[in-house]
C-alpha cells in the first residue's frame, strides 16, 4: 500500500542558476511522519550550490539526491511539505525528466514514495506524441529490410507453408532453425516450414550459387516452387529469413500480405555492419530478455550486438581475477556503496553475467549470425570499478576536482598509475576469452576536461610525457590499451572521442560516430573506419515527438520514426571515402527505459529504421511502405 506521494513541478529559467523545481510529499498514511528524510533519483538534477526552500540540507551523487528537512518537520496523515530547489544542472524538457523513484528513511527504515511523472508549465508541452501513418504497400509482401531488387509478377494468397522435403541435412537443420526462431517470437503464429508434404505448400529448392555474395541470396517463385540461391551459410539464413517473414505476414495479415507466386527476389545488404548497442548498466536485463533481443535483431538481418556492460551505474559481468566487480560494483541502493540511480531507488538494484551465461549468450549470437562487440566503458564512466576498488584511484587527488557530465565525481580511471593497466589487463583478458569477435569496445567517452588535474601522479605524468592536457593525457591512456588488446590479439573500438588529444593511429581502430551527424566525415577524413550513430536519429532514448508526455531524453533533439528511418548515413561525406564507412547502429540507453512497455514503445518501430538503413540502398527505401509494416514488428 502507498503511504507517501511525491509530486514535483519544473519551473524554467533562461539562466539555469535560476530555473527551480518544486516538490510536495504527501503522507497517505495513516500515522505522522517525523524524523526523516527524502531521498530520490532524477535526471533533472541540482546543482552543487543549488538554494533550499523549507529544508535543512542536502546532498547529491550523480541523480540521486537525500533532502534533510528543517528540525522538527512533521507530516500528519493527509498533509503535504513542500520544499523547493532553485539552480538546476540541466534543462527538463519531458516528463521522465523528474523524479523516477524516491524513499523516505525514518527510524531505521526505508519506506517507498510513489513519484508522480515531472510537471511543467502548459507553454513547455507541445501535445505532439509519437505517430505513424497508416502506410502504404506498393507490394504486398511482408518483409524488413526491404530487398534491393523485388520483382513479383504475380502473387497467391492461399499457400499456408513452405515445404523442406528436398535439401541436405545442413539445409534442412537451417530452416529447422530459422522455424525455431520464428517460434520464439512469434509463439501463436504457425511455422513457416514444414518437413513432410501437406496441402497448400510452397516447395523449396536449394541452389549452390558461388556468383553471389556470401551474404546475399536469391528467391525466384515459381507457383508452388521456389528456389533458394546462395553461396554461404549466412545468405541461405537470410534467404529463409525473408521466407519465414513472408509467412508471418500471411498469416497475420491474409488481406494485406501475400506470398509471391511467380517473380525474382535478389538481394545483399549494403553496409557489413548493422548493429545495435544496449546498456544493461543503468537498467539491468537477464540473459532471456538478451536472448530475446538478439532474436529480433536475427528477424531484421542486422549482425552486430555491442554490449554495454560496464558504466558508473553498475558492473555487469563477472571478472573472476576481481570478484566483487559483479557484488559491489553491480549492486546500489540503501545501504550499499553505490547509492541508487535512475529507478528503483527504495530497493536493492542488482545484476550481473556470469561467465557461463555470457557463453551460453555468444553461442545463441553466433547461431544467429551475430557477433557480440563486448564494451568496457573506460577510463570514464568507471565509479563501480573506484567505487569497489579505491586503491585504483591516486588517493592524493582533489576530491570532486572534476565531474562527468552526468554528474559523477572523479569517475575516471588514472592512466599515470601501473595499476590501471595491470587492472585492464586482466579485465581484456577475461574478455578476451569470452568474447571471440575481434573487436572489443573500450569506450573513451565523456571524459571531463579537468579529470586527472587535481592528480599528482597524472601531473608527473604530463610533464614526462609533454601532454598538455586532459584531452593528451587520454590519447596516451589509449595508446597504452591498444598495446594491450594486440597482444590479446584484438582490435579497438570506441567512441567518437577516442580520436580526441591527438588520438592514434587510426589504423585497424574503429570508431563510433555519436555527437554530431558531422563527425562521421570528420572520422571518417582522419582516416578513421566508422560506424554512423549519431545522436540525433540513431539513439532510441530519444524522444519521438516534442510533447511534454512523450518519454524520453531531448537532450538531442526530437526523433520521430521518420526522421530516424529517413536519415541518410553516408550524406556529405568526401569523394572515395565511403569505403570507410562500414555501417549503422542504433543505440539504446537505458536511464528512462525502466520497463518493456517504455522500452518498447521507444525502442520500436525505430530499430527496424536503422536495420533498413543498414541494409536497404537509399533507392529502395520507401517510408509509407515500412510504416504499413510496423505493427508486425517483434518486440521485446
Amino acid at each position: 500500500m502507498t503511504k507517501f506521494v511525491l509530486d514535483c513541478f519544473y519551473r524554467p529559467a533562461e539562466d539555469l542558476a535560476a530555473s527551480r523545481q518544486e516538490f510536495a510529499l504527501t503522507n497517505t498514511s495513516s500515522r505522522p511522519l517525523k524524523d526523516f528524510t527524502l531521498a530520490y533519483t532524477a535526471v533533472n538534477r541540482a546543482t552543487a550550490n543549488a538554494k533550499l526552500e523549507n529544508a535543512a540540507s542536502f546532498s547529491r551523487i550523480a541523480n540521486f539526491h537525500e533532502i534533510t528537512p528543517n528540525t522538527g518537520e512533521t507530516i500528519e496523515p493527509g498533509e503535504t511539505w513542500t520544499f523547493a530547489i532553485t539552480g538546476l544542472a540541466n534543462v527538463a524538457r519531458h516528463r521522465l525528466d523528474g523524479p523516477k523513484s524516491a524513499y523516505v528513511s525514518t527510524g531505521g527504515s526505508v519506506i517507498e514514495v510513489l513519484c508522480n511523472d515531472l510537471e511543467a508549465p502548459e507553454e513547455l508541452n507541445s501535445g505532439k506524441r509519437r505517430s505513424m501513418p497508416a502506410g502504404h504497400l506498393p507490394e504486398p509482401l511482408h518483409i524488413v529490410p526491404w530487398p534491393q531488387k523485388v520483382e513479383v509478377k504475380a502473387f497467391a494468397d492461399d499457400k499456408t507453408s513452405f515445404l523442406v522435403a528436398q535439401g541436405s541435412a545442413e539445409e534442412k537443420a537451417a530452416a529447422a532453425k530459422i522455424n525455431a526462431l520464428a517460434a520464439r517470437l512469434f509463439p501463436g503464429a504457425p511455422h513457416p516450414f514444414r518437413f513432410t508434404q501437406s496441402h497448400h505448400q510452397i516447395a523449396i529448392e536449394f541452389q549452390q550459387d558461388d556468383s553471389l555474395a556470401v551474404d546475399g541470396y536469391r528467391l525466384e517463385f515459381d507457383q508452388a516452387k521456389a528456389a533458394l540461391r546462395y553461396s554461404g551459410p549466412v545468405g541461405r539464413d537470410y534467404g529463409l529469413t525473408v521466407l519465414a517473414q513472408m509467412a508471418y505476414g500471411t498469416y497475420e495479415a491474409p488481406g494485406t500480405f501475400k506470398y509471391p507466386a511467380q517473380g525474382v527476389i535478389e538481394d545483399a545488404p549494403r553496409f557489413s555492419w548493422r548493429g545495435t548497442h544496449l546498456d544493461v548498466s543503468r537498467h539491468f536485463r537477464g540473459p532471456k530478455d538478451i536472448m530475446r533481443l538478439l532474436d529480433v535483431l536475427a528477424w531484421g538481418r542486422m549482425n552486430v550486438f555491442q554490449w554495454h556492460l560496464t558504466d558508473d551505474e553498475g558492473w555487469r559481468l563477472e571478472i573472476k581475477a576481481y570478484p566483487e566487480l559483479t557484488v559491489g560494483g553491480a549492486r546500489r541502493g540503501p545501504g550499499c556503496q553505490q547509492v541508487p540511480q535512475l529507478g528503483f531507488a527504495a530497493e536493492v538494484y542488482e545484476g550481473a553475467y556470469s561467465q557461463d551465461e555470457v557463453r551460453e549468450i555468444v553461442a545463441h549470437a553466433t547461431s544467429l549470425n551475430i557477433d557480440i562487440l563486448p564494451e568496457i566503458d573506460v577510463p570514464g564512466h568507471s565509479t563501480a570499478v573506484l567505487k569497489t576498488y579505491p586503491r585504483f584511484a591516486d588517493q592524493a587527488e582533489t576530491p570532486e576536482s572534476y565531474h562527468s557530465i552526468q554528474g559523477y565525481p572523479n569517475n575516471a580511471l588514472n592512466p599515470a598509475m601501473d595499476e590501471t593497466y595491470e587492472f585492464l589487463e586482466k579485465v581484456f583478458a577475461e574478455v578476451a576469452s569470452l568474447f571471440p569477435f575481434d573487436f572489443i569496445h573500450i569506450g573513451g567517452d565523456e571524459v571531463d576536461v579537468n579529470s586527472w588535474l587535481a592528480s599528482p601522479k597524472t601531473q608527473r605524468l604530463m610533464e614526462e610525457k609533454g601532454l598538455a592536457d586532459t584531452m593528451e593525457v587520454q590519447a596516451y591512456f589509449m595508446g597504452r590499451v591498444r598495446d594491450i588488446l594486440r597482444k590479446l590479439n584484438r582490435k579497438l573500438a570506441g567512441w567518437d572521442e577516442v580520436s580526441h588529444g591527438g588520438g592514434i593511429d587510426p589504423d585497424g581502430v574503429l570508431l563510433m560516430a555519436w555527437q554530431r551527424q558531422e563527425v562521421t566525415k570528420d572520422l571518417i577524413d582522419q582516416g578513421y573506419d566508422v560506424i554512423c550513430t549519431p545522436g540525433q536519429h540513431y539513439y532510441m532514448d530519444m524522444v519521438q515527438a516534442s510533447g511534454w508526455h512523450e518519454p524520453g531524453a531531448g537532450w538531442a533533439g526530437v526523433s520521430t520514426p521518420e526522421d530516424c528511418y529517413g536519415y541518410e548515413a553516408a550524406a556529405g561525406l568526401s569523394t572515395g571515402s565511403e569505403e570507410r564507412l562500414k555501417g549503422v547502429q542504433a543505440c539504446i540507453w537505458c536511464e528512462h527505459m525502466t520497463d518493456n512497455v517504455i522500452f518498447n514503445h521507444m525502442v520500436f518501430p525505430r530499430l527496424y529504421a536503422v536495420a533498413e538503413a543498414g541494409w536497404t540502398d537509399p533507392a529502395s527505401k520507401a517510408w509509407l511502405r515500412f510504416a504499413a509494416q510496423a505493427p508486425f514488428f517483434p518486440q521485446l
